[in-house]
């Protein structure tokens, strides 16, 4: 898959609230980076797929210095991993709670259900 196919596919994955997650056919590896080889084998037999849900793998809360507090989560979507922001409620926010994406001001974000 070339590069300008890949991020075209990223884009439109985007656009429909999801986040994109490429697959290798070969070896089943998923990255969510855009790569035109996957890291693990090197084959270029690449599939664009769309997460718009996940499970909390990892968390920090960052609230030294800043105006507001931040929440960072590390979440699984099935088997590769994304960190974004989290805006949902901080009595949810626990590893391993289920939280799905949504888009706010252009960016990417992670609530709770």
């Amino acid at each position: 898959m070339m590069l300008s196919e890949l991020l075209r596919e990223y884009e439109k994955i985007y656009e429909n609230g999801q986040i994109p997650v490429t697959r290798c056919r070969s070896c089943g590896y998923k990255f969510h980076m855009p790569r035109t080889k996957c890291p693990r084998c090197g084959s270029t037999d690449l599939e664009v797929l769309g997460y718009g849900e996940g499970i909390i793998y990892s968390y920090t809360i960052i609230e030294r210095g800043l105006p507001s507090r931040y929440v960072v989560v590390l979440v699984d979507l099935d088997g590769a991993k994304v960190k974004a922001n989290y805006i949902g409620d901080m009595d949810a926010l626990k590893i391993g709670a289920r939280v799905k994406v949504v888009r706010k001001d252009g960016s990417v974000y992670f609530t709770n259900y």
